[in-house]
């Protein structure tokens, strides 16, 4: 039971904040929002005492992310936020990348499949919001590159990790994916009905999905994945 606290919290949250956007409780909002994070951050923590390279840098990320809750409730703060989110993504990325084998990847043709994927989504969205970034088109150009490369390097640690580790930071990272093109489209294209349930409730299941994932990733399980995959290599 013990182990569930940090869980049962966390959807509370989750339930107490989507409530507030759904009644337009702004002062709740306000309250419960930057409370997403701080919880995820406690968590990991208290759960991995932040002992391997990959939890400490999942949980700066959950940082930058907080900053970037914060700046994005604040009036004329967009930029400010994008930047907070874009530096997580970034120490996302190099977590991702230090569990990726390019010897296990080589084996794996998916990959291609999945930056082929993420490449064509993104020029694609790119050139949806392309007439109305203005002023804003260099660093959302650079936010869509990083979160397709943290979307693409969730996919490469496949081998890497135990199969509930991979699955759940991987659809983590494509929540996030689609929680920001939500929330792209509705500033810079045209409003979207309901834009504000959705975005924050993909946003909070993918950072929970992230953190969760970094707290099964078990280094055992890593070992074991790399020499199976080893293994099935030399009987080919």
């Amino acid at each position: 039971m013990k182990k569930a606290i940090p869980h049962i919290v966390y959807f509370l949250l989750f339930a107490v904040h989507l409530y507030s956007i759904a009644e337009d409780l702004s002062t709740l909002r306000m309250l419960t929002k930057p409370l997403i994070c701080v919880i995820l951050i406690a968590y990991v923590w208290s759960a991995t005492g932040l002992k391997t390279t990959f939890q400490k840098l999942i949980a700066a990320g959950l940082f930058f992310g907080w900053l970037g809750d914060i700046f994005l409730m604040l009036p004329n703060k967009f930029l400010f936020g994008l930047a907070a989110f874009l530096i997580g993504h970034i120490l996302y990325v190099i977590a991702f990348i230090l569990q990726t084998s390019a010897f296990a990847l080589s084996r794996d043709k998916l990959y291609i499949l999945v930056a082929g994927f993420l490449a064509v989504y993104s020029y694609y969205f790119y050139t949806i919001l392309a007439p109305s970034l203005g002023v804003e088109k260099y660093p959302v150009i650079a936010y869509i590159i990083v979160i397709a490369l943290m979307g693409f390097f969730s996919y490469t640690r496949k081998q890497q990790t135990n199969t509930s580790s991979f699955l759940l930071i991987f659809l983590g990272a494509l929540l996030f994916i689609i929680s920001d093109s939500i929330l792209a489209a509705n500033k810079f294209v045209a409003y979207i009905a309901n834009s504000g349930l959705m975005i924050m409730c993909t946003y909070m299941l993918a950072q929970y999905a992230i953190t969760l994932g970094s707290v099964l990733d078990n280094q055992k399980d890593k070992q074991t994945s790399y020499t199976n995959a080893r293994r099935n290599i030399s009987h080919r």
